[in-house]
């Protein structure tokens, strides 16, 4: 099922912003980001195409590395790891050789979340859930384009984290907001 929801996802996404305007010269990008946010980090490895010289589409693959800490609403603390990825669309606003970028995003993990809780009590309890998380957010940014071939850019995020599917006690979810340092280079 959540492959199939994924598949499904990724497919109806990258059907839409394929359906662009294809007769402008199309650019290819591989590169990497760090994203951060309070409870956790997510690298990835990124590939960027263009749709034309004014949007592009972004693929991600990476891990989600959480540490919760006391920020969940379910349980005292919250550790974890993930694997997944994301596509996302974006709009390219030229400032000079540099550019602003704004963007819509969707991500899906595969989480393992332990966690810890009543750890004030004489009886604290703890365990493991698996989750499914769908994470819609928004991004903008602004890129630093080095020459033709290289460019590094930072960016701020925010969107929901949802556990779509949980298999175990209940998690945190909600709003996540994001900062992130991404590199690319022209292939």
């Amino acid at each position: 099922m959540k492959t199939t929801l994924t598949l499904l996802c990724l497919i109806t996404f990258t059907s839409i912003v394929h359906g662009q305007d294809i007769n402008d010269q199309k650019e290819s990008y591989l590169g990497g980001s760090i994203q951060v946010y309070p409870a956790g980090v997510i690298p990835t490895i990124n590939f960027e195409q263009s749709l034309n010289n004014k949007s592009s589409i972004i693929y991600r693959l990476g891990v989600n590395i959480i540490d919760r800490q006391d920020f969940s609403d379910e349980n005292d603390d919250e550790t974890g790891f993930g694997y997944g990825g994301s596509v996302g669309y974006r709009l390219h606003f030229p400032n000079g050789k540099n550019e602003f970028i704004a963007g819509i995003n969707l991500d899906l993990w595969n989480t393992t979340i332990d966690w810890k809780d009543n750890l004030d009590s004489a009886n604290p309890t703890s365990g493991t859930t698996d989750t499914f998380v769908v994470q819609p957010w928004l991004e903008a940014g602004y890129f630093l384009n080095f020459n033709d071939n290289s460019k590094l850019g930072f960016t701020a995020g925010l969107g929901q984290e949802i556990n779509a599917t949980t298999d175990g006690d209940d998690v945190g979810q909600g709003l996540i907001a994001t900062l992130s340092i991404q590199y690319y280079f022209k292939i």
